[in-house]
């Protein structure tokens, strides 16, 4: 988890976000160790300050339901979303020709401390009005059959 916050911090830097060098391949990783290491903060900080984001989480407090939100507003339904699991695994999925800003993981995590679950969770970014990375919407669905 340690590993995973200093990469966020790395990457996620306001002087590597000021002069536009995160790349969708980098954004999505910092976005998906920032999921790793279960930090509402710092997913929030990937919103667009002035946008939105799409969430949609099918355990607590979203249960499955699609919203848009702000950043702040992010923030506090994450915070409540991992106070209620702790996540297990997040195993990147996506398939070689997929866009840049689209990653796909197979999303294992803890409802009770004891019971398991595995989904999809489909993270997607784009560019605001500056050229920037931010996170679009992030969305979890049941795991498909192999």
């Amino acid at each position: 988890m340690l590993a995973g916050l200093l990469l966020v911090a790395a990457l996620g830097s306001p002087q590597a976000e000021a002069a536009g060098a995160m790349t969708p391949a980098a954004k999505s990783t910092a976005v998906a160790a920032a999921w790793r290491a279960e930090s509402s903060n710092l997913i929030a900080d990937c919103i667009d300050a002035k946008g939105s984001a799409t969430l949609q989480l099918l355990a607590y407090p979203l249960s499955g339901q699609a919203r848009s939100m702000k950043p702040k507003q992010a923030r506090a339904v994450l915070k409540a979303y991992f106070k209620r699991l702790s996540v297990e695994t997040l195993l990147d999925v996506t398939p070689k020709l997929s866009p840049a800003n689209v990653r796909l993981f197979d999303y294992t995590y803890k409802t009770d401390g004891k019971n398991t679950r595995t989904t999809r969770l489909h993270i997607q970014l784009k560019q605001d009005k500056n050229r920037l990375w931010v996170l679009a919407s992030v969305t979890e669905s049941r795991k498909p059959r192999r």
